[in-house]
């Protein structure tokens, strides 16, 4: 498989004019292509038997507080009003499931429907078997002209790391950009000039501290542009986006200066992501502050933004804790209280996820009591 995607890639490097694509366009084809990009293939990514971890693996709980959370968002709207959920890369359909039940045992209304954006067909056709028997009718989203006109809340998890991004290098002749290209018989890294100027306007813009010789920023231009078109549509609703990242402060640390970018294959890092393209899931730190920064350009207000785990405590996670004591570590309230735990507490997964909620149309609704602006 990454033996015939690095074909398609070598070919492309060499009908350019440079013998070179950007980086940017090397994890493109990594993960879209239609037929060996990672995210496109068939073949299971997440959990065990996969590639990477996700929160709604850890059990039903994460996605039932989030289901019932949303209900009391949703409630705060007129009477009646009709409003759909949106999920933007729902994988496997697992958290959309999840989300359902907890929104139907909190006893709020339903949604008018549940929008699933989805590019990959093996994930609709998982999607598709694991959502059939949901109380309300499950859509999938071609195009940003397909999202209803009644209020939404569009809902992402690891979403927004998906996209390929843009890998700016500092240098003693100024910024640069990661290319790749072929040499003796290998895909290999080169520096080049910035391949597009909107990477350094969107530096300028956050405010991006000067990059020293080595010094490694990314770019997110294609998850900008995602959100524009897709997020721009909405007239009145929320924008729930979690995701591991930071804000311009926290991904400027010093720590992070040479770059977040990182590949996962079978739960271990991957050194080289140029050698197994398709197979190997590319990744790097969310930027919060620039989807805040989009999001005002377009009317949207940041109303929170925090670790995941405080977020599910204030969301009421912690009270869906059992205390029965239960001798059996493998029964189902042993199995939940400890999901709850590596969800919510010191320590656990939830620290390394942000939360942010953005608002339009909604100044007048107040979000829910225990998650009130601080």
């Amino acid at each position: 498989m990454s033996d015939a995607l690095r074909r398609v890639i070598r070919e492309e490097i060499e009908a350019s004019p440079d013998g070179r694509i950007s980086f940017r366009r090397f994890m493109e084809l990594a993960l879209t292509h239609p037929r060996w990009g990672y995210y496109c293939r068939e073949g299971v990514k997440i959990g065990r038997e996969g590639d990477f971890f996700t929160s709604p693996l850890t059990g039903a709980v994460f996605g039932q507080t989030w289901g019932a959370w949303l209900g009391r968002l949703a409630a705060r709207w007129p009477s009646g009003q009709p409003w759909w959920l949106v999920e933007a890369g729902p994988g496997d359909g697992r958290l959309a499931l999840q989300i359902l039940e907890g929104l139907a045992a909190s006893g709020y209304p339903l949604p008018k429907g549940y929008g699933l954006v989805e590019v990959s067909s093996w994930h609709r056709r998982l999607q598709a078997e694991r959502l059939r028997k949901v109380p309300v009718p499950v859509h999938w989203l071609e195009h940003p002209e397909d999202l209803p006109d009644e209020p939404v809340i569009l809902i992402s998890n690891e979403f927004f790391d998906t996209f390929p991004v843009h890998r700016v290098v500092g240098s003693t002749e100024g910024l640069l950009e990661w290319y790749v290209t072929w040499e003796q018989g290998r895909l290999v890294e080169v520096r080049g000039p910035i391949s597009n100027p909107a990477c350094i306007r969107v530096l300028q813009e956050m405010k991006w501290p000067s990059l020293a010789e080595g010094e490694e920023v990314e770019v997110p231009l294609d998850a900008g542009l995602w959100y524009r078109n897709w997020v721009g549509r909405i007239q009145t609703g929320w924008m729930i986006t979690v995701d591991y990242g930071g804000t311009m402060e926290e991904l400027a640390h010093p720590a992070r200066r040479q770059g977040t970018l990182r590949g996962y294959r079978r739960h271990h890092l991957v050194n080289d992501w140029l050698e197994t393209p398709g197979e190997t899931d590319l990744t790097c730190d969310v930027h919060f502050s620039a989807l805040q920064h989009w999001g005002e350009k377009l009317g949207w207000e940041t109303r929170y933004y925090g670790s995941q785990s405080r977020f599910l405590i204030e969301a009421g996670i912690l009270d869906r804790l059992q205390s029965a004591v239960d001798r059996d570590p493998f029964s189902p309230m042993a199995k939940r209280n400890r999901a709850i735990r590596q969800l919510a507490l010191p320590g656990g997964m939830g620290e390394s996820f942000r939360v942010l909620v953005q608002g339009k149309g909604v100044s007048n609704i107040a979000l829910p009591k225990r998650l009130a602006d601080r």
